[in-house]
């Protein structure tokens, strides 16, 4: 990392201070985003070094900020290494920090590791919030596990959290793509009895998922009923209707893992 650029945000940091201003998680993202985009997640670490060698004692944001850096530099083994050193120095994770690394550990598909982290989570008093519940239930149905999908569907539901159009369109499109379509026209009716509107992944993905089961007039149907709602097909879904035999639309066995 170029000290000029280090040297600048420092500058701007102190200033700030001079006002009384505290910088809050939106100025150290900003900071952060413009300093370490595009480089090594080493430079994260010369950051985190340098800002307590002049004195910025770290605390829950600014840990989870460079944790959430490492993530998206697809850096988990730092992530991981500085969220034990804040362990280590006694400050305390918030749901920003587990979610960060949630998604993390999604990316890298090692999802066993998700549960002893929410379980220490949870030990410590916190508890999912619709990004961490949304985050979850989108890990899950990518890698079609449904059962799991669904068990967190439910627990944010029974936890008072009402789930929005992404999480209906994440469980929908989990389900089209181990072909039980009943589910997922289960969750079609449940979702616009509660007033969301299906957005056009929402619709893409059933109508995909009645091609791959055979059922053209189905798909269609679902397509007409798109375009009355006047919402217009993209791309993705204009080919896959003009080629019924998209490479992505077989109709080959698959076994269904539901709950």
């Amino acid at each position: 990392m170029k000290e000029g650029l280090i040297s600048e945000a420092f500058l701007f940091l102190d200033e700030v201070r001079q006002f009384d201003i505290v910088p809050n998680l939106y100025t150290y993202k900003v900071i952060i985003n413009g300093l370490f985009k595009g480089n090594e997640s080493d430079d994260l670490w010369g950051f985190f070094g340098d800002m307590i060698k002049r004195g910025y004692i770290p605390d829950v944001v600014l840990y989870s900020i460079i944790i959430d850096g490492f993530v998206k530099a697809l850096d988990l083994q730092e992530a991981f290494r500085l969220y034990h050193k804040m362990l280590d120095e006694g400050t305390m994770p918030n749901i920003f920090t587990y979610t960060s690394l949630i998604n993390g550990l999604c990316h890298d598909d090692r999802l066993p590791e998700m549960t002893p982290l929410l379980k220490n989570m949870i030990l410590e008093g916190l508890t999912p919030d619709r990004i961490m519940y949304t985050s979850l239930i989108a890990c899950y149905c990518k890698r079609s596990n449904m059962k799991k999908a669904m068990e967190i569907f439910r627990e944010m539901k029974n936890g008072g959290i009402s789930p929005d159009t992404f999480v209906y369109t994440c469980l929908i499109g989990g389900y089209t793509k181990v072909r039980a379509m009943d589910f997922a026209e289960l969750l079609m009716e449940e979702m616009e009895t509660k007033g969301l509107t299906p957005t056009v992944v929402t619709y893409t993905d059933l109508i995909i998922g009645y091609l791959k089961t055979g059922d053209e007039k189905s798909a269609y149907r679902t397509y007409h009923n798109m375009i009355q709602r006047g919402i217009t097909p993209d791309a993705k879904l204009s080919c896959i209707l003009d080629l019924g035999n998209d490479a992505d639309v077989d109709n080959s066995p698959k076994e269904k893992d539901v709950s």
